[in-house]
């Protein structure tokens, strides 16, 4: 929409984004690393954000890599979660790319575009509506999830696999409110696909 995207590019930034050369060589290392796991050489804005406390920085995106990589959920499954947290929690900067993420990852436009009714919709099946609706209602109060959407979760789903689902959707929280708290706006690269994240 571009009312979001307008609000997103025009916000001011509450830290500055820090260039190349101002990386440390440790979190730029990183970077790159990370970087080149997903086929990417684009630093976002994210990344040049946290490069003010590169050791935090770090230590976060080694944690939220790990929750990527490790596990037994399929990866456009993950995305497909986190893209649910983060269109929940109204972070345009991290559905943006989610979007671009999930696309890269082969996953049907229909999800995309109707991720916010995932518990209705019949482009998810029936685990997927589960698990997304569980996580939105971690989102809205963890601690009052309905007796029915937890029932259902617990229905679809082994242990193992409810523990990855909710740790997938804590992590997306960590980032939607640092990227949303110091109004990080999407980069160039990007800017087509932001027009593409639903009414937030």
């Amino acid at each position: 929409m571009k009312s979001q995207l307008d609000k997103n590019l025009n916000a001011n930034t509450i830290v500055p984004l820090l260039s190349n050369d101002e990386f440390s060589t440790q979190f730029m290392s990183l970077i790159k690393d990370l970087n080149e796991a997903k086929g990417s050489s684009r630093i976002n804005n994210s990344a040049r954000a946290m490069a003010h406390s590169d050791d935090f920085g770090m230590a976060s995106r080694n944690y939220w890599q790990s929750t990527w990589d490790l596990g037994e959920l399929p990866k456009p499954f993950k995305a497909l979660i986190r893209y649910k947290v983060a269109t929940r929690n109204t972070c345009f900067y991290c559905s943006t790319h989610q979007i671009e993420h999930l696309r890269r990852l082969g996953v049907e436009e229909d999800k995309i575009k109707n991720i916010q009714d995932s518990d209705s919709h019949e482009a998810f099946t029936e685990s997927e509506k589960a698990a997304l609706s569980f996580v939105d209602h971690m989102m809205i109060d963890a601690s009052n999830i309905p007796n029915k959407v937890a029932d259902n979760f617990k229905n679809h789903y082994s242990p193992k696999q409810m523990v990855e689902i909710a740790l997938t959707a804590t992590v997306m929280v960590s980032l939607n409110l640092f990227n949303d708290a110091f109004r990080v706006p999407i980069e160039d690269e990007v800017v087509g696909i932001g027009l593409d994240v639903p009414e937030l």
